[in-house]
C-alpha cells in the first residue's frame, strides 16, 4: 500500500475513535442516553415528653401530708399531671427510695394502701409485706381478714399512650389498720421519713429507668 493511502487510513480511523470518545463522554458509562433527576432534603426535630404536676405544695405541686392519722381511718391524696410534651408518653407513680418504701412494706397487715389513676384504683393491699421468705405473695389468711400478700412496688403505671395536652389525675390513700392501738405509736411521723415519690413520664412503651 503507498504511503499516501496509510496515512489517509490513518487519518479515518483516527476520525472513528475520536468521535466514538466523544459520544462515550456524553452518553456518561451507564449507558443511558437520556436522564431526569429531582432533589429533596431530609429535616426536622427531636419530640419532647414532658409532664407538669399540681394539686399540691413545694415546687412540682406534689408535696403533701396526712394530717392526724387514726388508725383505721383511709386518708386519700389526689394530684394532677398534664403530658406538656410533643409526644405521647406513658405516665408512672415511682417511689425511688428503697429505705422509705420498705418501711411501707414491712407493716403486713397494719397497713393498707391504694393508688387510683383518673378515678379508677388500680392498686390496692391491706397486707404490706416484701419479705417473699415469711409472706410468699399471693399467700391470704381470710379468716383473719387477711389479704394475699401485696407490697407497695417500686413503680406503677398511672396512664399509658397520653396524647399532649391531656390532663389526668390520681391519687394515693392509706391507713394504719385498727389494730395499732399502741399510745406509744401517737403522734409519729408517717412512716418514720415520709414517703418520698416521683411522676415519671416515658416515651410510651419504655419503662422508668430502661
Amino acid at each position: 500500500m503507498r504511503k499516501t493511502n496509510v496515512a489517509r487510513l490513518a487519518g479515518f480511523l483516527g476520525a472513528v475513535g475520536a468521535t466514538t470518545a466523544l459520544v462515550a463522554a456524553a452518553t456518561g458509562s451507564t449507558g443511558a442516553y437520556f436522564s431526569d433527576s429531582r432533589s429533596g432534603t431530609y429535616s426536622g426535630t427531636l419530640g419532647s415528653i414532658k409532664v407538669s404536676t399540681s394539686g399540691g405544695s413545694g415546687t412540682d405541686g406534689l408535696d403533701f401530708s396526712f394530717a392526724n392519722m387514726l388508725p383505721g381511718e383511709l386518708q386519700t391524696k389526689t394530684a394532677n399531671y398534664q403530658n406538656t410534651g410533643a409526644n405521647n408518653e406513658d405516665v408512672w407513680l415511682v417511689f425511688p427510695d428503697v429505705a422509705a418504701l420498705h418501711g411501707i412494706n414491712q407493716l403486713g397487715t397494719f397497713g393498707e394502701a391504694h393508688v387510683a389513676s383518673n378515678g379508677t384504683e388500680i392498686f390496692a393491699s391491706n397486707n404490706l409485706n416484701d419479705n417473699t421468705s415469711s409472706c410468699a405473695p399471693g399467700s391470704s389468711n381470710p379468716a383473719l381478714g387477711q389479704g394475699a400478700c401485696n407490697a407497695l412496688p417500686k413503680q406503677i403505671k398511672l396512664a399509658d399512650n397520653v396524647t399532649p395536652g391531656t390532663v389526668g389525675a390520681f391519687s394515693f390513700s392509706f391507713a394504719y389498720a385498727s389494730k395499732m392501738s399502741n399510745p406509744a405509736f401517737e403522734g409519729q411521723p408517717f412512716n418514720g421519713v415520709g414517703l418520698p415519690y416521683q411522676i415519671v413520664a416515658t416515651q410510651h412503651g419504655i419503662t422508668p429507668g430502661a
